[in-house]
């Protein structure tokens, strides 16, 4: 799992995955889930999952991969970095 703390609050579902589907390219599937979370697929075996949590002045996102190993460590990893890489989300 990885966490990635960004200097906002108040990140919507909804803008994080416009921000990944932006910065992830026509590959991925992006979709919030409802729940907090954005669920991004690169295909039925490798998939990540993206919550969103507010703290005191920034905003926490926890990257958990989903499919078989090999497959999600890859999505994982692309959409940490896609995440850390952000303009709109520098982290800090």
């Amino acid at each position: 799992m990885a966490r990635i703390r960004v200097p906002r609050k108040g990140v919507t579902q909804a803008e994080l995955a416009a921000v990944l589907t932006r910065r992830l390219g026509g590959g991925y599937e992006v979709e919030p889930d409802g729940d907090g979370r954005v669920v991004v697929r690169r295909s039925p075996l490798a998939t990540a999952v993206v919550r969103i949590r507010d703290v005191p002045g920034a905003t926490v996102f926890r990257v958990h991969g989903g499919g078989l190993p090999l497959y999600r460590i890859g999505t994982t990893r692309r959409v940490t970095d896609a995440l850390r890489r952000s303009p709109e989300f520098r982290s800090v």
